[in-house]
């Protein structure tokens, strides 16, 4: 559920936390499972997954952000969820012409193309 960092960590946290109050008697489980699995959705959502998908696609983890921000303002929850492909089609257009090749390294993680 993070490939939406902000909602899908939201859902992924929220569900698990609601079964918990029906589940328990006590609320203090409730807190438990919302501090535990809200920070790993944290880490997992925010830190990992941007770095091992810029990694893995020779994009920065800001490209990914900025993408994501700009997409998603464009086409909503549609434009979140196919941001990060439409971000990697349009850095290897751009890498096979020498005119947007320059594009193409800022887009990049690594600076190569």
């Amino acid at each position: 559920m993070n490939y939406i960092p902000t909602i899908g960590s939201l859902l992924g946290v929220i569900f698990p936390a609601v079964l918990s109050l029906v589940q328990f008697d006590s609320s203090w489980q409730f807190f438990v499972v919302v501090l535990v699995l809200g920070s790993a959705q944290f880490s997992i959502g925010n830190i990992l997954e941007p770095r091992l998908m810029g990694s893995s696609l020779n994009l920065s983890g800001l490209t990914i952000m900025l993408a994501l921000a700009i997409w998603g303002g464009i086409w909503g929850i549609t434009g979140m969820i196919l941001s990060v492909p439409i971000t990697v089609v349009i850095m290897i257009i751009c890498a096979q012409f020498p005119g947007s090749r320059p594009i193409a390294v800022l887009l990049s993680g690594k600076g190569a193309v």
